[in-house]
């Protein structure tokens, strides 16, 4: 601050700067006298700030008598405050607090560690794998059959004359515990309409016979099964035709009747059992005779 009001008293303004400059000499008196260095932050913070103007560039000439002292460039190194703290020891000196001159030591920024959060179980993604809830395993009966279709095609896989006999085709149904009675009977009464609205192209029938019943079993392992229904065909080949998809999925080899009441009935059933099997030949013979013998009976419902 000494070098400073020196040059400004060399410009001619010694008479209006005389009372900063017997401010200066007591201040760089007290410096001496080991007083609290207030001037030190303000002189590193004005050497540090660069210099725009050409008398910044000026040659220094010391005061007589008036001494300020400069510490080595380790210390200044050591004790400097950061930029914020600098301004904040400035204007607090220029305010005239005791303790705004002191530096405190720089403290190197230690990184806040942030934790990382467990990866969880992997998710599995992609199709579900066969035998899932949306693609239950096949039996060995179903995938033989299926097999068989394959082979042999859709044609004569549906065929009227394909492994001709006998089949029952057992239907048990659970219906949706929220069905009125007037749904649950026309469930029923358009399954029952397949035995004559279920036809080939050229008319011929598909079901040989039909019958339906209520639970009424007091076993107690009916497992929420509350209508049966038991279809009789001629042959497999008309079974094939008429059971259709999934097992035929071309709709020129499958019924469009028993296709059109599964999607009205899907609404009102939660579950499906199906069971087929082939009667023996002889037992086959037997049931024939028995309708040859009484023609005019039908079949009793359930």
């Amino acid at each position: 601050m000494t070098v400073r009001y020196r040059r400004m008293a060399e410009r001619g303004s010694v008479a209006g700067m005389a009372p900063r400059l017997v401010l200066g000499v007591v201040l760089s008196g007290a410096i001496l006298s080991g007083g609290v260095p207030v001037i030190a932050p303000l002189a590193q913070a004005h050497a540090d700030a660069p210099e725009t103007s050409a008398a910044a560039h000026a040659p220094v000439t010391p005061v007589p008598g008036v001494s300020v002292p400069v510490a080595a460039p380790e210390a200044v190194a050591a004790t400097a405050p950061a930029p914020a703290a600098q301004s904040a020891g400035a204007t607090a000196g220029m305010s005239g607090g005791v303790s705004a001159g002191v530096s405190a030591p720089a403290v190197a920024a230690r990184p806040v560690p942030v934790p990382v959060p467990a990866p969880g179980p992997a998710v599995p993604t992609g199709p579900l794998p066969v035998g899932g809830p949306a693609a239950p395993e096949l039996g060995e009966e179903a995938r033989a059959v299926r097999l068989q279709a394959a082979q042999i095609g859709l044609r004569a896989f549906t065929a009227p004359d394909f492994h001709p006999g006998k089949v029952r085709h057992i239907v048990l149904m659970r219906f949706l515990p929220t069905i009125t009675d007037a749904q649950r009977a026309e469930v029923v009464r358009r399954f029952m309409a397949l035995g004559q609205v279920s036809r080939r192209d050229n008319g011929q029938q598909v079901i040989a016979d039909i019958e339906t019943g209520v639970q009424m079993s007091g076993e107690g392992v009916d497992q929420g099964f509350g209508q049966g229904f038991v279809v009789t065909f001629n042959s497999e080949g008309d079974r094939n035709y008429y059971v259709g998809k999934p097992v035929v999925s071309d709709p020129a080899y499958f019924d469009p009747a028993h296709e059109a009441f599964k999607k009205f009935a899907a609404p009102y059933i939660i579950g499906v059992l199906v069971f087929d099997y082939a009667l023996p030949a002889h037992q086959a013979q037997r049931t024939r005779r028995a309708a040859v013998m009484r023609p005019g009976m039908t079949q009793q419902q359930g």
